[in-house]
C-alpha cells in the first residue's frame, strides 16, 4: 500500500538542525583552543599547503624516498635510532672507542666498523661528514695524548714537560666541556654544534704541538710557540686567548729560572757555580783570553750561551739580564750579608713576579708592583726595613693560637673509638668529590668556547699592545731595576771595601810607571855603575849598602836570583806612594801607608819576578849589550779575590807588556844620560886634557838622546798620561754615582701611578763596564806605545834604533876604559866605527819617521769614518765606545823628533 500523504508532508515541514529550536548544544563538542600566529592569519581559513621538498615531510617520507631509489646516488644503507648513533658520535669525540668506532693502531687512527650506516631522516652523506668531524676530533685527542705520553720520559725537558702538562689539561678541558652537554643532545644536528667548535680547537692545536715537538731545544721551542701566539693574534678570540695561555704556561720553567737567576726566588736544586755545570742560557766554562801576540789564559767563569736563549728576549735585555745574575752572585760569595745576599730580605720587599703581561692594566700593574719593591729593597740596603729572621717561619698549623691534635684512639673509650670507626666508614661511603681544575686555561674553555659572536666582538675591540713590546713591557722593567740595584751596590762595595781605587792607582805607579820615586831608584838600581855589586863572589864578603846590578858595567849576565833580591831589596815599597798621601779619592776607606819595609806588604803582593821565556828569548837575554837584556824581569801582582773580574788576566797581561816595553824605555833614557857624560864636547875635552871625539861621535850622542828623550816624553806624555785621566775623569764619575746613588732614588712615580725610570739619568756603571772600560784604556795605551800587531814594523824599527845606541855606547865605554874613543874592539864589533854606527843610526830614524808620517797621513784619511791608526778608542763619560779623538799622537810624535825637518830632507 501506497504510504499516507501526511507522512510525506510531515518530512517535508521538519527543520534543518541548526534552526532546529528543540535541538540544544549539549552533545556538540567545543574547539579547542589554539595559538593565534601571524603565518595563519595571513592564510585565513585555506587548507595548509603541501611539502615542497621531501626532507620536510618528516623522516619516515625521507626514508621512504631513499629507498624508493630515485636517489642520486642510491645506496644501501642499514638504519640506527638516533639515541644509539648519538651515543657512539659522543663517545668519539671523547677520544675513545665505542661499538661503532675502534683504534686502529695500524692506521693510527679511528675507524668506523659499520661501514653504511645511518639514522631515519639523514642520508648517509650527511652521516659521514658528521663521523669525519667526530674522528677528527677523536684522532686529534689521541694524537695530544700520544705526544703528552712521550713527553714525560727521562731525557725529556723543562719546556716539554710543560708543554705536555699544557696539552693534558687541554685535553681533559675541553672533553669536559663535551661531557657536561651530552645529556640535552637528541638530534645529530645538536651534536654537530657540540662538536664543532671542540674540533676547530683540536685541530688548531694538533697542528701546533707538531710544529713544536719539531724543535730541537727548548729555546726554540719557545720562539716558535712565540711566532705562532703572534700568528693567532688575527685568529678568534678563543684560541688568542688560548694559545696566549699556552705561551705563559710552557715557558713557566724559563721564567722561574730567570728569577732565580735575578735573585727574586730562591735557588731550586743545586746551586750555579763556577766549579759546577751551567744550567739554561747560563754556560760555566773555561775562559780563554789570547792577545795579539797568541798568548793563552784559561779561568772559569760565566758565560750567556746567546743559543740557548729565546729570540724573543731582546739583546740588550739579555745582556742586562746575564750580567745582572753574575754580579748578584759576586755579592753573595763575597758580602753573603749583604741584603741583596739574603733571599729572607728580598723575599720581605715582595720581588714582582715575572710574567707575560698582554694587556696594557696588567703592565700597569707589574710597573707598580716593581716601584714598590725598589723602594722597600732600597730602604732594607740602607737599614730602614725590618730584616727577616735567618730561620724560616713555621707554618700556620705549628702556631700556638691553634688547638692541639686530638687522638682519635689514645685516651679513647670504646664507645668513643666504635663512634669514630662508624663515622670514618660513612664519610668513607660518600661519593667522591669532585676536583675542579681551576687553572687559567680551563676557566677559559668553560667561559669562551661557546660563547656567542657578539661578546667576542666586544673583546676584539680592545687594541692591546704590540707583539714585538710585548717581551720588552714583560720582563724589562723587572731587570733593569733589579740591574740597577745589583750593579749600583756591587761598584759601591768595589769602591769602599775592596779598595779599587789603590789597586788601580797601584798599576799606574808601577806597571805604567807613574811614580817618578820608583823610576830613579830603579834606573839606580839596575844600571848605575858606581853602585857595589850584588854579585857573589868567592872570599868576598858583601859589605856594600847600595848594591846594585850594573848592567853595562859586569861581563857576567844574567843576574842569579841571589843578586836580584839584594839589588831590588826595597825599591817597590820605599818608591810607593799611597793615595792618602795625594789626597785620597773617594772610597778609599782603608788609607795604606806611605812607607813599606817589603814588597809583600804592597796591595796584591806586588813584588819583582822573573819571566817565562821561550829557550830563544833565553838566548836574547844572555847579552847584557841587547835590548832583550832585562826581559826576564817582570812585576806579579796578585789581585784579590773581589777584584779578579775586573783585573782579568789578559789585563794583567796589557800591563805586563807595557811595563816590559817602558823598561826598555828606562833603559834607553839612562844609556843616552851616560853617553852624554861619557862623550864631552870639544871644549870640555881641551879643558880636561882628554882626547877630542870626532865629529860623528859628538853628533850620535847628541842626535840619540834627543831621540830617545822625545820618545820617552811622547810614551809617558801621550801614550799613557792622556789616556790615563780620560780613564780618571771617567772613574771619578762612576765613584760618585756609586757612593752617592744611595740618597737618591732612580724611579719616580707619576700621578697616574705608572713607573717611569729616569733616563735623563746616566746609567749606574756595573763591574762588567769597568772592566771593558780598563781594557780599552789599555788598549789606547797600547796604540800609542805602538805595541799593537799592526804596529809591530814600526816597533821593530824602534828597537833596531835603540840597538844600535846600545853598540854604540858599548863602543865608548870600552874606548873609555882604553883611554880612546876610537878604540876597535878585537870582537866582533871591532870593524863597527862611530861613522858606521852613526849612519846607520841616521838611516833608521829616517825610515821610522817616514813610517810614522804615513801613518799619520793615513789616520787624517780614516778620521771622517771614525777611524784611526791602531784602531785607538776612547770611552765617554757615559761609558761608551767611541773613535778615537780626531787629533793624531802620530803627529804629536812627528814634531816631537823632526820639527824642522831635519830627517825628512835627507830621507
Amino acid at each position: 500500500d501506497p504510504e499516507p500523504e501526511h507522512s510525506e508532508a510531515g518530512s517535508e515541514a521538519l527543520l534543518p538542525p541548526e534552526e532546529d529550536p528543540w535541538l540544544g548544544d549539549e552533545g556538540s563538542v567545543p574547539n579547542a583552543p589554539e595559538t593565534k600566529t601571524w603565518e595563519k592569519f595571513d592564510q585565513g581559513a585555506q587548507n595548509p599547503l603541501s611539502p615542497v621538498f621531501i626532507t620536510e615531510a618528516g623522516p619516515i617520507a625521507f626514508d621512504a624516498w631513499l629507498a624508493s631509489g630515485r636517489a642520486s646516488s642510491p645506496t644501501e644503507s642499514d638504519v640506527l635510532d638516533d639515541a644509539s648513533y648519538c651515543a657512539c658520535l659522543f663517545t668519539l669525540a671523547l677520544g675513545r672507542s665505542s661499538l661503532l668506532f675502534s683504534w686502529d693502531s695500524e692506521k693510527r687512527s679511528f675507524v668506523k666498523t659499520v661501514a653504511r650506516l645511518r639514522t631515519s631522516g639523514l642520508s648517509l652523506e650527511l652521516i659521514e661528514c658528521i663521523d669525519r668531524l667526530c674522528l677528527d676530533c677523536a684522532n686529534s685527542i689521541k694524537r695530544l695524548q700520544s705526544f703528552a705520553d712521550r713527553a714525560y720520559s727521562a731525557a725529556s725537558t723543562p719546556a716539554r714537560v710543560a708543554l705536555a702538562r699544557v696539552v693534558d689539561g687541554l685535553v681533559l678541558a675541553l672533553q669536559s666541556e663535551i661531557s657536561s652537554r651530552n645529556h640535552g643532545v637528541r638530534s645529530i644536528l645538536q651534536l654537530q654544534a657540540i662538536v664543532q667548535p671542540v674540533q676547530s680547537v683540536l685541530s688548531y692545536f694538533r697542528d701546533l704541538v707538531g710544529k713544536l715537538a719539531r724543535q730541537k731545544s727548548d729555546e726554540a721551542m719557545l720562539s716558535c710557540l712565540f711566532q705562532e701566539a703572534q700568528s693567532a693574534e688575527y685568529r678568534s678570540v678563543l684560541l688568542r686567548e688560548a694559545t696566549r695561555e699556552v705561551l705563559r704556561l710552557v715557558s713557566q720553567p724559563w721564567v722561574d729560572f730567570v728569577q732565580e737567576w735575578l735573585g727574586f726566588e730562591a735557588e731550586r736544586g743545586l746551586v750555579i757555580t763556577k766549579k759546577g755545570p751551567g744550567k739554561g742560557f747560563v754556560k760555566v766554562a773555561d775562559r780563554m783570553w789570547i792577545d795579539d801576540q797568541a798568548y793563552e789564559l784559561e779561568e772559569p767563569d760565566f758565560f750567556l750561551d746567546e743559543e740557548k736563549m729565546p729570540s724573543f728576549v731582546p739583546q740588550d735585555i739579555a745582556q742586562a739580564l746575564f750580567e745582572t745574575g753574575r754580579n748578584l752572585r759576586f755579592l753573595r760569595e763575597h758580602h753573603p750579608e749583604h741584603p741583596l745576599s739574603r733571599q729572607s730580605v728580598v723575599a720581605l720587599a715582595k720581588p714582582p713576579e715575572i710574567e707575560w703581561q698582554f694587556d696594557w692594566d696588567s703592565i700597569k700593574r707589574l710597573e707598580t708592583k716593581i716601584s714598590d719593591y725598589q723602594d722597600a729593597l732600597s730602604h732594607a740596603i740602607q737599614g730602614t726595613l725590618l730584616e727577616a729572621e735567618p730561620d724560616a717561619p713555621l707554618p700556620s698549623s705549628w702556631s700556638s693560637g691553634e688547638p692541639a691534635y686530638k687522638f682519635q684512639f689514645l685516651g679513647r673509650s670504646e664507645a668513643e673509638i666504635a663512634a669514630n670507626i662508624l663515622a670514618s666508614i660513612n664519610q668513607l661511603n660518600q661519593p667522591p668529590k669532585a676536583v675542579l681544575k681551576t687553572d687559567a686555561l680551563t676557566v677559559l674553555f668553560q667561559t669562551r668556547l661557546y660563547q656567542k659572536g657578539e661578546q667576542q666582538a666586544e673583546d676584539n675591540k680592545r687594541l692591546p699592545p704590540h707583539w714585538s713590546l710585548v717581551p720588552l713591557l714583560s720582563f724589562g722593567p723587572a731587570v733593569d731595576v733589579q740591574s740597577r740595584l745589583v750593579n749600583q751596590e756591587c761598584m759601591r762595595l768595589l769602591f769602599s771595601s775592596h779598595d779599587l781605587r789603590v789597586h788601580i792607582d797601584l798599576l799606574r805607579q808601577y806597571f805604567l810607571m807613574g811614580n817618578g820615586i820608583l823610576c830613579s831608584r830603579l834606573s839606580h838600581s839596575l844600571f848605575d855603575p858606581d853602585l857595589e855589586t850584588a854579585e857573589r863572589k868567592a872570599g868576598v864578603a858583601l859589605l856594600g849598602e847600595s848594591m846594585g846590578l850594573r848592567l853595562g858595567g859586569r861581563d857576567s849576565w844574567p843576574p842569579a836570583s841571589s843578586e836580584l833580591r839584594l839589588a831590588l831589596m826595597g825599591v817597590l815599597s820605599d818608591s810607593y806612594e799611597s793615595p792618602s798621601s795625594r789626597g785620597a779619592p773617594m772610597g778609599c776607606s782603608r788609607p795604606v801607608s806611605a812607607s813599606r819595609s817589603y814588597s809583600s806588604d804592597l796591595p796584591g803582593d806586588l813584588s819583582f819576578a822573573v819571566r817565562d821565556l821561550s829557550p830563544k828569548e833565553i838566548d836574547r837575554c844572555m847579552d847584557p849589550d841587547s835590548i832583550e837584556a832585562l826581559d826576564f824581569l817582570q812585576l806579579s801582582y796578585k789581585p784579590p779575590s773581589p777584584l779578579r773580574p775586573i783585573m782579568t788576566p789578559v789585563v794583567l797581561l796589557k800591563y805586563d807588556r807595557i811595563f816590559k816595553l817602558l823598561l826598555r824605555v828606562l833603559r834607553m833614557l839612562y844609556v843616552v844620560n851616560q853617553l852624554f857624560r861619557d862623550v864631552p864636547s870639544g871644549r870640555s875635552s881641551r879643558r880636561r886634557g882628554t882626547p877630542q871625539p870626532s865629529n860623528a861621535s859628538a853628533r850620535f850622542c847628541i842626535e840619540a838622546r834627543h831621540f830617545v828623550r822625545q820618545i820617552a816624553a811622547y810614551f809617558f806624555d801621550t801614550g799613557i798620561a792622556a789616556p790615563w785621566r780620560r780613564f780618571e775623569d771617567w772613574l771619578d764619575t762612576a765613584e760618585a754615582e756609586a757612593l752617592g746613588a744611595n740618597s737618591s732614588n732612580d724611579t719616580t712615580n707619576n700621578d697616574d701611578g705608572d713607573l717611569r725610570l729616569a733616563e735623563e739619568k746616566p746609567n749606574i756603571c756595573s763591574p762588567g763596564l769597568l772592566r771593558d772600560r780598563q781594557e780599552q784604556l789599555l788598549d789606547d795605551i797600547m796604540v800609542g806605545l805602538m805595541l799593537r800587531k799592526r804596529q809591530l814594523p814600526v816597533l821593530k824599527l824602534l828597537e833596531e834604533t835603540f840597538t844600535i845606541i846600545l853598540r854604540f855606547a858599548k863602543q865608548v865605554r870600552t874606548g873609555a876604559q882604553a883611554q880612546t874613543v876610537e878604540n876597535k874592539l878585537a870582537d866582533k864589533d871591532a870593524g863597527e866605527t862611530p861613522e858606521k854606527l852613526y849612519a846607520a843610526f841616521k838611516k833608521n830614524v829616517e825610515v821610522f819617521i817616514t813610517v810614522c808620517r804615513g801613518l799619520g797621513e793615513k789616520s787624517a784619511t780614516a778620521a771622517p769614518t771614525g777611524k784611526s791608526s791602531g784602531d785607538a778608542y776612547f770611552m765617554g763619560s757615559d761609558g761608551r765606545r767611541g773613535p778615537s779623538p780626531p787629533e793624531s799622537s802620530i803627529e804629536q810624535l812627528l814634531l816631537r823628533l823632526d820639527i824642522s825637518g831635519f830627517y825628512a830632507k835627507k830621507a
